[in-house]
């Protein structure tokens, strides 16, 4: 009779010992700076990342006010900003509101995810042009580890045609999105 309960003892205690050392359940306990108390979110919410460790959808949101860019060159985009991204449907989207002459516009941008991984997302954005001939590509980039949303905007193919030179030339820029509820103070709050 002892050896039944010694060998049951013993398979679930070695049971035990693989679910505590599953790189899920170690990746489930990773906390970032950001992260507030228990939570997969920011403080005020405006920053969620809900990994294949926590739900069976994978999802990302962002809530943003303005995009800005270390280039001096460029003005900041004051666009108050949601980006979604959707890891079953290969997705992010971008919804964007900015002001228009008297009033306000919204756009809906959708980007086809290319990298998903623990600490990264990176999502490619259509684009009006046909393939091949676009005047400039951007390039979502959501960060898990600095809670932050990038957007990398390179010239395309059709960069140095005419059509593509006529309003502003394509350059290399990166905007990053200042992570906060509007009229907020502080990134990533």
């Amino acid at each position: 009779m002892r050896v039944p309960l010694v060998a049951s003892l013993a398979a679930s205690a070695l049971a035990f010992v693989a679910t505590i050392a599953s790189p899920q359940q170690q990746q489930q306990q990773q906390k970032y700076p950001w992260q507030h108390a228990d939570t997969r979110c920011n403080e005020t919410m405006t920053f969620c990342w809900y990994g294949v460790e926590d739900v069976s959808d994978p999802q990302v949101t962002a809530h943003g006010n303005r995009w800005s860019s270390q280039d001096k060159d460029e003005k900041p985009f004051e666009w108050i900003t949601e980006v979604r991204c959707l890891k079953d449907s290969k997705l992010c989207i971008l919804a964007r509101n900015q002001k228009v002459l008297n009033g306000s516009q919204t756009n809906i941008d959708l980007y086809r995810i290319e990298e998903w991984s623990s600490y990264q997302i990176r999502a490619i954005g259509e684009s009006d042009f046909p393939h091949g001939k676009e005047c400039e590509i951007d390039t979502l980039m959501l960060n898990r580890v600095e809670g932050s949303v990038s957007m990398l905007s390179t010239p395309g193919p059709g960069a140095a045609t005419k059509g593509c030179m006529g309003i502003m030339k394509p350059k290399t820029v990166v905007y990053k999105l200042e992570i906060g509820l509007p009229g907020s103070s502080s990134p990533n709050s």
